[in-house]
């Protein structure tokens, strides 16, 4: 139930983050908006660094750099593609790589998920496929094959950057995500630098931005704990889920449109929790 409870946890701060970065990016580039929030994880991190015990060795400082590199591509992707395409479409389709990776790896190494389990994790799977559905009869009309690949690319990103996370080592407290969140931000200035954006973030976008950098770091440290309590593969499905919250603030807040096939989508979202859990 632990690592239940924190998986729900991650998707539901991923899916809060991803929808006020990809607000942010709307009206800024992606890399303006990551040059702010990822040193705001990365000192919320590094502050919460004494509390969680572990040491820092080489296993620990090579994934954690790994995972930065894959994290970063994987935001700076998603973030750029949502201000092109429709939230509710964006962040379900980089689920899905984000979501197998992790799943394929954790059998690999030998995990076995009771029964019950395999059949949430195959319904979540199925869940988000259907979430980022779209047709020629959708709301917002087909998506560009070129824009879902890039999703692609960015979930599997995702999918990496939670793998090296898990791989990191159950000893190594919060230094993977610290050397993770200091890595990414770091990275990002050659970015900014080559795309000339440098620009300053004021009044309300200001605080948007500080949310998504704040629950993005929340959330993995949610999903590291989670997959040191338990598998990899329940961990990385529930933790996958994110689009869920994402797709509600979006239909909320933004009243962009659903499909019928996305709402299916979601309530299948909700069964695989139930199957998992049991």
């Amino acid at each position: 139930m632990i690592t239940v409870v924190l998986g729900l946890a991650a998707a539901l701060l991923y899916g809060v983050g991803d929808f006020a970065g990809g607000i942010a990016s709307r009206r800024h580039t992606a890399i303006t908006v990551l040059l702010l929030s990822y040193p705001v994880g990365a000192v919320l991190m590094a502050v919460m660094l004494p509390f969680f015990g572990g040491h820092n060795d080489a296993r620990a400082t090579i994934y954690g750099l790994a995972g930065g590199a894959a994290g970063l591509l994987g935001v700076v992707l998603m973030y750029s593609l949502m201000t092109v395409a429709p939230i509710n479409v964006i962040s379900p389709v980089t689920a899905v790589l984000a979501a197998v990776v992790p799943v394929v790896v954790g059998v690999g190494i030998g995990e076995r998920p009771h029964v019950t389990a395999w059949f949430g994790i195959l319904l979540g799977l199925a869940a988000v496929l259907l979430v980022s559905r779209t047709t020629e009869d959708h709301p917002h009309g087909r998506i560009a094959a070129t824009t879902l690949v890039l999703a692609v690319v960015s979930g599997l990103g995702f999918g990496l950057y939670f793998v090296f996370l898990a791989r990191a080592g159950d000893d190594s407290g919060l230094w993977p995500l610290v050397i993770s969140r200091f890595a990414s931000a770091l990275l990002i200035v050659p970015l900014a630098l080559a795309r000339h954006a440098f620009t300053m973030i004021h009044g309300r976008m200001l605080g948007v931005v500080l949310l998504a950098g704040t629950c993005d770091a929340l959330a993995n440290l949610c999903f590291l704990l989670a997959s040191r309590h338990g598998l990899l593969s329940v961990a990385s499905v529930l933790t996958a889920l994110y689009p869920a919250t994402t797709v509600i603030l979006a239909v909320w807040l933004l009243r962009e449109h659903t499909s019928p096939v996305q709402r299916w989508g979601l309530a299948l979202a909700a069964g695989s929790i139930v199957l998992i859990t049991v």
